[in-house]
């Protein structure tokens, strides 16, 4: 047991954080009532305060169980008004290991001090997994000092002056009046990962192959079809994988990661959406296998989109957003991180009356309301998809409070009514 007075090391970037969430799941005001034993679960705590004393009491299981004491403390101390509840105390864990959050920087680039807010957000509901979708047709954020192209022609396109998704306008590179877009330096991106691990939050890699190649392909045209110009930004999307040198650019690009992201970071592969007219599924099967035991061979878990996993591909971590026609995946008994479009795409508008320009809604209730499948379910995440989110406030509007409602579902919290979580929002966001 470990005595902290004030916690204020852990309490720095807590100053928002009043209401509960995601709830506990075991919190007791009864002096005489005595705690569950401490989990032994990864991020596992508990948390008295001892009102003779005037001391808050943590027992965690590890730095990620203290920074969770730390947010709940802080909560408790601010929804009693400034002090500490007298007779409070907590047994809590989370009930997932992966509970994140999913940022497009390729559709529209966010520079770093964007990031950084990102995850001070995510860190104060107790989310630990930042996946940075890197790549994509629109733009290539990372730089690859193998394809120096990539981020001097990759990372820019021509300014298209609206805020609305225009996908086939897209002209890939910077010799245009005006253009749009970035990239992150790899010393930008390690400072990122130490700011985020500071946080207890991992950033996890992703660059989406064989299809969502546009960017990449204009960038470095041998790796796509030999009929590439001829074929129009939709057939021009995707990775030649008749072709050995796109191979060869996947495992650079990816040996490059692996030194910029520490040991234990997870890379997310993609393989999702590639018209078979241009792969065939066993070519896009033996394709990605070859990636996804390429990371394993190095010491790395690779992470694919559902696509990949129903097509074949095995021994790896997958990502489902489908939201139907997965059933063989929760039988399969292989880990699955479940962001399904149904509940947790925060690119689709948070309420009927939002203005946004993506037709469908999902309100922060349903979001609240998602029951987890039963499976080998490692955690959920929430996507945001960037085509239509040009700004810092758009995005953050869009992302919170959402993102305290999977946060909840993401830990394991007790099912509570709709209105007590409520009452915690408002308190977090007051």
């Amino acid at each position: 047991m470990r005595t902290l007075p004030l916690l204020p090391a852990l309490c720095m970037c807590l100053a928002v954080a009043q209401g509960i969430i995601p709830a506990p799941q075991h919190i007791s005001y009864n002096p005489a009532e005595p705690l569950p034993p401490l989990p032994q679960v990864e991020g596992a705590y508990t948390l008295r305060y001892d009102a003779r004393k005037g001391e808050w009491e943590v027992d965690a299981r590890d730095d990620a169980g203290r920074r969770h004491a730390a947010i709940t403390a802080a909560a408790l101390v601010r929804e009693n008004g400034g002090t500490p509840p007298p007779h409070v105390a907590v047994c809590d864990y989370p009930r997932y290991a992966w509970r994140g959050l999913h940022l497009d920087v390729s559709r529209h680039f966010f520079p770093p001090e964007v990031v950084r807010e990102y995850i001070d957000r995510m860190a104060e509901l107790k989310l630990n997994r930042l996946h940075l979708h890197l790549t994509d047709g629109p733009g290539w954020r990372i730089e690859i000092k193998k394809y120096p192209r990539l981020t001097s022609f990759a990372a820019w396109r021509k300014d298209l002056g609206v805020e609305d998704w225009d996908w086939p306008s897209i002209q890939i590179g910077p010799n245009h009046p005006k253009v749009e877009g970035g990239f992150y330096t790899q010393d930008e991106m390690r400072a990122l990962v130490q700011y985020a691990r500071g946080r207890g939050i991992m950033i996890v890699p992703e660059i989406d192959m064989p299809g969502h190649s546009y960017a990449a392909i204009a960038a470095y045209p041998e790796i796509g079809r030999a009929d590439f110009p001829q074929m129009g930004l939709r057939g021009g999307d995707v990775l030649d994988t008749a072709n050995p040198r796109s191979l060869e650019f996947a495992k650079d690009v990816l040996t490059e990661l692996m030194q910029v992201f520490p040991e234990g970071t997870p890379i997310h592969l993609g393989g999702d959406e590639v018209p078979p007219q241009f792969a065939t599924p066993r070519q896009q099967r033996d394709w990605m296998q070859q990636l996804v035991d390429f990371c394993r061979e190095h010491g790395r878990e690779a992470i694919v989109w559902d696509e990949a996993a129903t097509n074949g591909v095995q021994r790896q971590t997958t990502m489902v957003w489908h939201a139907s026609g997965t059933e063989s995946l929760f039988q399969s008994g292989a880990p699955l991180i479940l962001c399904p479009c149904s509940h947790f795409y925060f690119d689709y508008r948070p309420a009927e009356d939002d203005p946004g320009t993506v037709p469908a809604v999902i309100t922060l209730e349903k979001v609240f309301g998602y029951t987890v499948p039963q499976g080998n379910i490692r955690g959920l995440q929430a996507n945001l998809w960037t085509e239509h989110i040009t700004t810092r406030e758009r995005l953050f509007h869009m992302a919170f409070p959402r993102a305290a409602a999977l946060s909840e579902r993401a830990w394991g919290s007790p099912r509570r009514p709709f209105a007590d979580f409520l009452r915690d929002l408002r308190l977090l966001y007051n």
